[in-house]
């Protein structure tokens, strides 16, 4: 089947009928283009042809994609997360703040590039198109532009304004929001500060992301359809996520999840790489903080405590980082060894690789159950907690914090790790919950793109949720007309018994008449009126 795309990431934009992918990539981060690159390749393959407008160009480029090199316009994303800052800020709302400010700033780069222009002009006609869903909606009216539907790339679990545009329950009572580091069983507080935050993420995104996108949008092309109006019509989205590793929740058709679809089997290693790991008879231990976080940045101090206790172990400690920047002054155990780059899932799937100590990343964390090693996490950002503490809870990990750590706790927590087989074991049986699926994820990614081509945007995927308003959704005139029917025949029903009650008094005893009346003006209540009908039964 051949279809034209125009695939959009707020990094990436594609297009094709013979097929055109055009890959808009505003955010410049390695990880992210990993599973969207994935995915151009694959529709590629499917003889998709691709227009692609991206940071990283590719090697080896099929004759079907066509690529608009943006490399150079913004720098990439290395940002040294590893650094303490103090504010008063609660981390989850800085690090929303910090990654609507990034997504903004690269749509605005972007948008203001002459090959972007020249698209919203283009004669071209595309059958799909295909939008990053993360920080920013700017590129958004490309759909309508093309008079096409639009799927949607998340490279995150949901989140809170993904849930809202698609009709997807939150539940909020046992699916933890994104960047709260709970798990599925919460404190009555946890259900609180987790029900709060999922909210103050919507009203953050619409302030910080959505308006100043709109800015943007208006200005590239031109007036039309708000953007909170067109995030509601993405005929699907892709989730970077799976049940198995990530909370169990409720889905929506629109919403599919393809966790893993980055997952790249035909990654090799170098001829030292492979010697080191080959020849490490007491086992491997393989350290990364992925690509925008730099290990040799982390405070000399919690450094020195980290490397005294690898100092103490018998496994090879093989680290992503570059040994030329670290302090002159600070002493390298002699069991570490430093790379400026690896190819982290081979090397994960080493037979030889016993621990990943990690700093939460999704991609990274996926890898690591892909290929049955125990983790020890770090988080330093974003939804690294959220993905420890899933870990954790699974028996395949434990979490440490960079700001509180020192060397008993590293040393603890290794030797557990290592030592205790049960880590092992439970990475084992996750590995064999994750992989075990209908069709590998990449192509579950591919099968319902074409899904949406096939049935012209599969508008019957599109829950009617979207077309309520929040009193509707919540039941809240539901609520409201019961509480008036109960209220409408209490009073109903008050009224009849004071008709009954005033009824009896023709058969009352004269001499008890003036009492009782002056009774009945005094409490009117039906509990008196049901004690006077008694009495008079009884007489």
């Amino acid at each position: 089947m051949q279809a034209r795309l125009l695939w959009l990431v707020a990094f990436c934009v594609a297009a094709a009928h013979a097929a055109r992918l055009l890959a808009v990539l505003p955010t410049n981060t390695r990880s992210h283009y990993a599973m969207y690159g994935r995915l151009i390749e694959a529709l590629a393959k499917r003889q998709h042809h691709i227009t692609v407008l991206s940071h990283f160009p590719m090697k080896n480029q099929p004759p079907n994609i066509e690529e608009i090199s943006l490399a150079g316009t913004i720098p990439e994303i290395t940002n040294n997360l590893t650094k303490q800052h103090n504010n008063f800020m609660p981390d989850f709302i800085s690090n929303l703040e910090q990654i609507m400010k990034e997504c903004v700033h690269a749509c605005e780069t972007v948008s203001q590039l002459p090959a972007v222009k020249a698209l919203t002009n283009s004669t071209l006609r595309f059958d799909l198109v295909i939008v990053e869903v993360f920080g920013s909606e700017c590129f958004l009216p490309f759909g309508t532009i093309f008079r096409a539907p639009i799927v949607g790339i998340l490279s995150s679990v949901p989140l809170p304004w993904v849930n809202e545009q698609l009709g997807n329950p939150e539940a909020t009572a046992y699916v933890p929001a994104y960047m709260m580091g709970y798990g599925q069983h919460m404190t009555i507080w946890e259900r609180l500060v987790n029900t709060i935050a999922v909210i103050w993420a919507k009203v953050l995104y619409k302030y910080k992301s959505q308006i100043p996108s709109q800015a943007i949008s208006d200005r590239l092309f031109g007036p039309g359809p708000k953007l909170d109006i067109l995030a509601k019509n993405y005929s699907l989205v892709l989730s970077n996520s799976h049940f198995s590793i990530n909370d169990v929740r409720p889905l929506v058709p629109a919403l599919v999840e393809v966790g893993g679809l980055h997952l790249d089997s035909s990654q090799t290693i170098s001829r030292e790489l492979k010697s080191l790991l080959d020849e490490s008879s007491n086992g491997v231990i393989y350290w990364s903080f992925g690509s925008m976080s730099r290990i040799e940045t982390i405070p000399y101090d919690q450094l020195v405590q980290i490397f005294e206790a690898m100092s103490e172990l018998p496994q090879t400690v093989l680290v992503k980082m570059n040994r030329r920047l670290l302090p002159g002054n600070l002493t390298v155990p002699k069991n570490l060894y430093a790379l400026d780059w690896i190819p982290q899932y081979k090397t994960l799937c080493h037979p030889n690789v016993e621990l990943f100590i990690s700093h939460g990343g999704l991609l990274g964390t996926q890898e690591a159950v892909a290929c049955g090693v125990p983790m020890l996490t770090v988080p330093l950002y974003a939804d690294q907690a959220l993905n420890g503490r899933a870990m954790q809870d699974r028996g395949v990990a434990r979490t440490l914090t960079l700001k509180d750590t020192n060397k008993e706790h590293w040393r603890d927590a290794l030797r557990d790790l290592l030592q205790n087989p049960m880590y092992k074991q439970n990475a084992i049986k996750l590995k064999e919950m994750f992989l075990d699926r209908p069709l590998p994820p990449l192509e579950t990614g591919v099968y319902w793109i074409e899904y949406v081509l096939r049935h012209q945007g599969a508008s019957h995927l599109r829950s009617p949720a979207i077309d309520l308003s929040y009193p509707q959704y919540l039941l809240l005139d539901i609520v409201a007309i019961s509480i008036a029917i109960t209220l409408l025949t209490t009073f109903i029903l008050h009224l009849m018994f004071r008709y009954l009650c005033t009824r009896c008094i023709r058969w009352w005893p004269k001499e008890k008449l003036v009492f009782e009346k002056k009774l009945f003006k005094r409490n009117r209540s039906l509990l008196d009126c049901f004690i006077w009908i008694h009495k008079f039964k009884s007489n």
